[in-house]
């Protein structure tokens, strides 16, 4: 019998230095340096090995294709081949394939492309491959079956992608097409004859709010190339303008205006209404309120278009018009309404009810951190100037007590200085950090106020109740070098509410992931860092089992502890936080649950580079958190990339600094190196002061330089008020916060 496992290999090699887990971690981690010192002296002995090597030769400057291609043909043969020839890849399509899992599945998929890129086999060849993958509802498989799709438009053969795509019954089309499936049956439909189905169906695509706008502009490009450039025109208006997004400026103009503004025209479908709203809020917004006065329907039913489209009338100097809108329907209040209210408002220069609108705006989503930027702004003036004390009451009154209050009450306190109201002042002082707690500002305003505070007592007992304890934060702001009386002891009385029991959720949601096939496929796909499919199947579990969102972020969090993916459990974990308001404040939170949002991933990485530094741990890791959430392959906009988001030129300059040779940024071993590297050499430009080094790495060291000329004059956090970027601002304080939270994890917590 034919062995087709890689564990039971004539080439298995006894007593393997890492463990199957060991391993998928460094292929889900991309810990390319560490893959390539464990097999350059020995092979492969199994399957997560091999596949270890694969990661390796697609993403390492130093891979080799031709050796990511024979791995991959080994890890479905179920043996190591020396080269792939024709014979070999011929025996794929006639044998059965190995056990199916995720490994062997994404080497499946991964060995298609290959062959595709390579030109390795005949069309008919390809769909053989394709066709010999069992169906169930998986990522790879839905990928599969548009493939074949495509491969068949692509030759022609429109009769076959057709009776392919109808071998599938309805219910299966439902199961396993995605849109990509969709959209090329219809296509087959047109070309094959059967061209109303087929636009019918490119329609039905185009009006489905889930479909992605790239395929709905690849229909738009198709329409237009079969049945001319002014299709759109042709066609009824409720499908006509579904393809808006796709025109040019001036044809836009053009047929909106044609159709008279949509002036008397009723949409049956939520979508089209939706196309006409965005296109005449960018050419003809005067002519909005009408659109939504004959579809107060949908605009109730969609209130955050609704106050989205009233928003973009009020920066439009058109903001009587878009507080008709929201007027004018009954719409649940919720952040964005509230804050669409009080976008108007402002315009209108009605002050009172802007500050109204964008204080019950923020009620409903404190963490917003641009409305806060508002709130300060119109609050403070020109810094100089404070708004009256009603308001500031009114604010710290309705503003949750989380560290994203921090700022406020900060304010509030100069405000107060500012006016000499000392006895005001001074009981502040003593009871602030229960409404900022874990705040960036709870250490900035034991240092600003570092005279006031020494004139207070402070509690004999500071464990004689949530009080005392409070009054004693607030006077040493819980900075461990002050708080001594309360290091190593139990707080387990002052612990936030709810802190407990979302630890015990997500502890449960474990037997969830065990219970469930769906769940237990994504685990699979999690362990070697496929995220996208493994989302995908979650999303398909959610589907299935009517789960809440809160449930969904708890499996989530399960999901990213049980296979190392420190990014899912910390980004779900501060959700279902966000979502209860559990600050997050390490020293009043369950150890287990403060460990949860603020790990230590690759801590032997971590310590050995911050010792060769000689920088702190807590810093890299307070950077690293804010960077990229410990995801390893994350990619910013700005092209950054990695756990430290390492441009990359500054790569190349820290690389040849250190005497690298090629390399990847996705590497944790590579990617802290630099980091760290640049961090030290950041403080040490900074007089070892992270808040500065933290806008020199966020902004880089020639624009803080600019800054510094520009706007400091001896107050830092006045500086961070008139930095004229907002990421270095939000950056600089939510770092130096990360900072602040390992550094009480490591002495409250000793983790």
């Amino acid at each position: 019998m034919k062995k087709t496992i890689l564990g039971l290999l004539p080439f298995l090699v006894v007593g393997s230095l890492f463990a199957d887990d060991d391993l998928k971690y460094l292929v889900k981690s991309y810990s390319l340096e560490k893959i390539r010192r464990i097999f350059r002296e020995r092979s492969p002995s199994k399957e997560s090995e091999v596949y270890a090597l694969v990661r390796f030769h697609e993403t390492h400057p130093d891979g080799d294709e031709g050796n990511k291609f024979r791995y991959l043909v080994s890890l479905l043969k179920g043996r190591l081949v020396v080269g792939v020839t024709k014979e070999e890849l011929h025996s794929l399509i006639k044998n059965p394939l190995p056990p199916m899992n995720a490994v062997s599945k994404m080497s499946f998929w991964k060995l298609y492309e290959e062959m595709v890129k390579r030109k390795s086999l005949s069309s008919s060849e390809l769909i053989s491959y394709l066709k010999k993958l069992p169906p169930e509802y998986d990522p790879i498989y839905k990928n599969v079956i548009g493939e074949i799709l495509r491969i068949h438009y692509e030759n022609g053969e429109f009769k076959e992608a057709k009776d392919y795509a109808e071998s599938f019954s309805e219910k299966d089309k439902k199961e396993f097409f995605g849109a990509m499936a969709y959209y090329r049956y219809a296509k087959a439909l047109y070309k094959f004859g059967e061209t109303q189905k087929g636009e019918n169906l490119l329609y039905a695509l185009a009006e489905d709010a889930n479909v992605p706008s790239y395929v709905k502009k690849d229909i738009y490009t198709d329409l237009r190339t079969w049945k001319g450039e002014s299709f759109y025109k042709q066609i009824p208006l409720e499908k006509g303008v579904l393809f808006l997004p796709f025109l040019d400026a001036g044809d836009k103009k053009s047929f909106i205006s044609s159709h008279q503004y949509f002036s008397s025209i009723v949409f049956e479908r939520p979508e089209s209404w939706k196309a006409a709203a965005r296109g005449l809020v960018g050419y003809y917004p005067e002519r909005l309120p009408s659109l939504f006065s004959r579809h107060k329907s949908y605009a109730e039913y969609f209130p955050e278009f609704t106050a989205a489209m009233s928003v973009e009338l009020s920066n439009q100097n058109l903001a009587k018009a878009g507080l008709d809108l929201l007027e004018k329907t009954n719409l649940s209040s919720s952040e964005s309404v509230e804050y669409a209210y009080a976008r108007a408002y402002k315009r209108l220069g009605e002050r009172d009810k802007y500050f109204n609108g964008l204080l019950s705006s923020l009620e409903k989503n404190p963490y917003n951190l641009i409305r806060q930027d508002e709130l300060i702004d119109l609050l403070i003036g020109d810094h100089s100037h404070f708004l009256e004390e009603s308001y500031w009451k009114e604010a710290l009154k309705r503003i949750p007590n989380l560290p994203v209050k921090g700022r406020l009450v900060y304010w509030y306190l100069r405000s107060l200085k500012s006016k000499g109201k000392q006895d005001e002042l001074l009981s502040w002082l003593k009871s602030y950090y229960k409404f900022i707690p874990g705040s960036y500002y709870t250490r900035v305003i034991r240092e600003e106020f570092a005279r006031e505070i020494s004139s207070i007592q402070q509690p004999d007992s500071p464990l004689r109740n949530k009080d005392t304890l409070y009054e004693y934060l607030s006077l040493t702001s819980g900075d461990p070098k002050y708080s001594d009386k309360i290091i190593g002891r139990d707080l387990e009385f002052a612990y936030f509410p709810d802190s407990f029991s979302l630890d015990v959720r997500i502890d449960s949601a474990h037997s969830k992931v065990r219970g469930n096939t769906l769940l237990q496929n994504a685990k699979e796909y999690l362990e070697i860092g496929e995220m996208a499919h493994a989302s995908s199947l979650v999303d398909k579990f959610v589907l299935q089992t009517g789960t809440s969102e809160e449930e969904k972020d708890e499996i989530f969090a399960a999901l990213g502890e049980v296979t190392g993916n420190q990014y899912l459990t910390v980004f779900h974990t501060r959700n279902l936080m966000k979502r209860r308001r559990i600050p997050d404040d390490v020293i009043l939170l369950p150890s287990k649950l403060a460990s949860r949002i603020y790990p230590r991933p690759h801590r032997d990485i971590v310590s050995h580079y911050s010792k060769s530094f000689g920088i702190e741990e807590d810093i890299v890791y307070a950077v690293m958190r804010q960077e990229s959430f410990f995801k390893e392959n994350a990619v910013s906009s700005s092209n950054a990339s990695g756990l430290m988001q390492i441009m990359g030129p500054t790569g190349k300059g820290l690389a040849q600094g250190l005497g690298l040779g090629p390399y990847s940024l996705f590497d944790p071993e590579i990617s802290i190196q630099m980091g760290a590297k640049f961090l030290k050499y950041l403080l040490s430009s900074n007089e070892n002061d992270l808040k500065w080094a933290s806008i020199a790495y966020n902004g880089g060291p020639g624009n803080l330089r600019k800054w510094k000329r520009n706007h400091y004059h001896g107050d830092f956090n006045h500086f961070l008020e008139e930095l004229p970027l907002k990421e270095p601002r939000d950056y600089c304080r939510i770092v130096t916060s990360n900072y602040y939270n390992y550094q009480s994890l490591r002495q409250y917590k000793n983790r």
